[in-house]
């Protein structure tokens, strides 16, 4: 996991290189983690665009603390109003984006006229998705900062709160991956993975894992930092292996594609 620390550490190697180091491993035309993984996340996956509701998470039992119980529901309610608030304002921007296509603008004389208005608005609807996702990102902040102001030993080793926390981790990872703020991903993916073992049991974790990884890999590469280029080199393709292992299965053929391309220094 990133801790803050090294976080900061991480960007600031990053923006001030200390020395220079050849390497061919990313020439052109060579196949990246986007080529050989799936684009998005299996089938029935809870990682996918529809969310976890939050009505389907068991009642909690074990609350025997008011606040624990009190800290509990509310960021309950913060996880629940970020996914309906997001699903309500992603639906509301497809259907006014709909609807422009049904218009007829007849002082477009030229197509570049409607070319240039159908651009246009696209970014407007670009500005307006992500301004949305940057509301809902904040409410799940403050969803998990509330949590983890629960103390009550009950509680946080209940399969309710694990959910919880869980689906707050996921919906905010998906936002990062988004913002392509890899780092994030990165550091609340690990978080994610270390709240159960089934979490780390789940494939798409670790396919994120693998493709952030070598986006700072090659972010690493460009500011000619070697140490780190390694590191993430091969947190990815540890993580390129594990995805693979849960996905596809160790004996499948899939696996063994990947396991090779790995050896050979991928």
């Amino acid at each position: 996991m990133v801790n803050p620390h090294r976080f900061f550490w991480i960007m600031f190697v990053l923006c001030f290189p200390t020395f220079v180091f050849a390497t061919d491993s990313m020439k052109t035309g060579e196949p990246r983690v986007e080529s050989i993984l799936p684009s998005k996340p299996e089938s029935g996956s809870p990682w996918g665009d529809t969310s976890l509701s939050v009505d389907t998470i068991p009642v909690l039992d074990l609350v025997d603390e008011k606040n624990s119980q009190k800290r509990w529901q509310d960021a309950s309610k913060e996880y629940s109003l970020a996914l309906e608030g997001f699903e309500s304002g992603k639906k509301g921007i497809e259907k006014r984006r709909e609807d422009f296509k049904k218009d007829i603008f007849y002082e477009d004389r030229y197509e570049w006229q409607k070319v240039s208005r159908r651009e246009n608005k696209e970014k407007e609807f670009q500005k307006q998705l992500y301004d949305l996702r940057s509301q809902t990102t904040l409410r799940l902040v403050k969803a998990m900062n509330v949590l983890d102001k629960i103390e009550n030993p009950k509680v946080k080793e209940s399969a309710s709160y694990l959910d919880l926390k869980s689906g707050i981790y996921r919906e905010y990872i998906k936002h990062q991956e988004f913002f392509k703020n890899y780092l994030q991903v990165i550091d609340f993916t690990h978080r994610y993975i270390e709240i159960s073992s089934k979490n780390e049991m789940e494939a798409e974790p670790h396919r994120l894992l693998a493709l952030s990884y070598e986006k700072m890999e090659q972010t690493a590469q460009r500011s000619k930092n070697q140490e780190l280029y390694y590191e993430f080199k091969e947190l990815k393709k540890k993580h390129l292996l594990r995805f693979a292992e849960l996905h596809y299965g160790r004996e499948s053929k899939e696996y063994a594609a990947i396991e090779e391309k790995v050896a050979k220094d991928f």
